[in-house]
């Protein structure tokens, strides 16, 4: 690992707490199989939390749509659960899992994107076979309250809808308390440079190959900008960026923050293991409106910003957390 910064301190917090030392608690978790609200068509409407969607039919998730009287259906669909969530999940890590669904689907929780795996037309890439599991931001979850997942799914032949797999949100362990939260809707490109007109929306964390790039190898740029409030410190910061696979350069208003692996080169190495924390220097972040550029490198198999928290977080808070973590 490199950096103009202080990597050192992280790669000994990375050593003594191997990833994110989130299994410190027993997971939790709220089982999603059963009955599903569902209906045949294409309304972005039927995302929002309030929509009535009292007179939909019920159908079994996992199970394929053609075997619960919609034989021979392909095109687009949307399902739709309500839940409740205990209060005593809310400082954890919460991930949905929807196992595996025929061909493409996009999620909301609470009427807010938080995944998307294959393409929908006109630009159809399929995804029937990869795992669904997507991270929900903490601040979307109403605990002790209504809570609404909405999918939508195209399918293209065949079966189709959530087909198969034990479906769930994931409570893991505690997560870290980030002053600003960047996970969520990121511009990316292929290259190694912003490209303004060629860039695409992704959400990060995730696998690039399950949003549009599979099988890609090779360089990708991720972007977004953020705000800092008047009232946090801006000398006193870690920027958090997760899991990559596999290599990677941040640079923070055009400044080089820093990277890890080995950028450009074809080594079977084990980078894309490492959790990233980079030190930012006095002169990096500013208040109000700021701009963030990953470039990353994917040698072989899975790629991009895999894995969370992504974003800003205090040292002190930062210190502390590990700490807490290495007490338990």
């Amino acid at each position: 690992m490199k950096s103009v910064f202080k990597n050192s301190i992280v790669l000994a917090l990375l050593l003594l707490f191997s990833s994110w030392g989130f299994a410190i608690l027993p997971e939790g978790e709220i089982s999603l199989k059963g009955n599903w609200k569902f209906n045949l068509g294409n309304n972005p409407e039927w995302a929002n939390p309030n929509f009535d969607d009292t007179q939909w039919d019920d159908i079994y998730a996992p199970a394929d749509w053609e075997g619960q009287g919609y034989r021979m259906y392909d095109g687009f669909a949307w399902y739709r659960k309500n839940i409740k969530v205990d209060n005593k999940y809310a400082e954890r890590v919460s991930y949905l899992e929807l196992g595996y669904i025929d061909d493409v689907d996009e999620v909301f929780f609470n009427g807010t994107k938080i995944g998307q795996t294959g393409k929908f037309p006109p630009f159809y890439s399929t995804g029937y076979n990869n795992f669904r599991k997507y991270l929900i931001p903490n601040h979307l979850i109403n605990y002790e309250g209504e809570n609404v997942i909405s999918v939508r799914v195209y399918d293209s032949q065949l079966n189709g809808g959530i087909v198969k797999g034990d479906l769930k949100i994931k409570f893991e362990g505690l997560k870290l308390p980030l002053d600003i939260n960047l996970e969520g809707e990121w511009y990316f490109n292929k290259g190694e440079k912003i490209d303004l007109e060629g860039r695409d929306q992704i959400i990060v964390p995730g696998l690039w190959e399950n949003q549009g790039y599979y099988r890609y190898d090779g360089y990708g740029t991720y972007s977004c900008d953020f705000f800092v409030p008047d009232d946090l410190n801006i000398n006193d910061l870690v920027f958090v960026v997760g899991r990559i696979d596999d290599a990677d350069k941040v640079y923070i208003n055009g400044k080089f923050v820093g990277s890890t692996g080995r950028y450009g080169e074809v080594v079977g190495a084990d980078f894309h293991l490492e959790a990233r924390n980079y030190f930012l220097a006095k002169d990096i972040v500013q208040h109000g409106k700021n701009t963030v550029q990953i470039t990353v490198w994917d040698e072989r198999w899975d790629g991009g910003i895999v894995e969370g928290p992504i974003g800003l977080i205090t040292q002190e808070k930062f210190r502390k957390y590990w700490m807490s973590q290495r007490q338990n």
